[in-house]
C-alpha cells in the first residue's frame, strides 16, 4: 500500500478501478482518490455482463458493497445488484442464479465479459469528459449480453 499513498495523481480527474477488489490496495487507491477529489469508475467484469459505478470524491463509498471476511467480491457485488433490483422492483434473476451457482467459489471472468465492461468504461468516461449526466453510486449500470434486465 506504500506504493498507493506515493502515487501523485494531480491533474488526473476521472480514474477507472478495474482491479478485482480482492484486496486492500484496490480499495486504498479509491481513497487516495478521493483525498485529491477524483471520481473513480469502477469496471466490473461478471463473466456474460458488465457492472460499473461512477464513485463521486464526496458521495457513497463504493467499498460498502463488500462485506469484510465473508463473500468473494463478486458475490458481494452480485447480492448488491439483486438487493437493488429487488428494492426497485426490477428483479435480475440471472444474477439470483449466479449467486447460487457461484456462493462456493468465485464468479467467472470471460472475455466477453471484459469487452462488454471496457465498452461502457470508455462511454462513460467520454460522457464525463463531455459535462454528460452519469448515474452515480448507489446507482450503477448493468449490461449482461442477451439478457432481460
Amino acid at each position: 500500500m506504500e506504493d498507493v499513498d506515493a502515487c501523485d495523481l494531480s491533474g488526473i480527474r476521472y480514474a477507472v478501478n478495474a482491479t478485482l477488489h480482492d484486496n486492500e490496495a484496490s480499495f486504498a487507491f479509491d481513497e487516495k482518490c478521493k483525498e485529491q477529489g477524483i471520481t473513480v469508475i469502477h469496471a466490473v467484469n461478471l463473466g456474460k455482463a458488465a457492472f460499473l459505478a461512477v464513485e463521486k470524491p464526496k458521495g457513497y463509498p463504493f467499498s460498502e458493497v463488500v462485506k469484510k471476511g465473508t463473500d468473494d467480491f463478486r458475490c458481494s457485488l452480485g447480492k448488491y445488484i439483486s438487493q437493488y433490483g429487488m428494492f426497485w422492483q426490477m428483479p435480475v434473476p440471472w444474477i439470483d442464479e449466479a449467486i447460487r451457482h457461484y456462493s462456493n467459489e468465485s464468479f467467472p471472468q470471460r472475455g466477453i465479459g471484459a469487452y462488454i465492461t471496457a465498452g461502457y468504461c470508455a462511454n462513460i468516461l467520454a460522457n464525463l469528459a463531455e459535462g454528460k449526466e452519469v448515474k452515480y453510486f448507489p446507482k450503477f449500470y448493468l449490461s449482461p449480453l442477451l439478457e432481460e434486465i
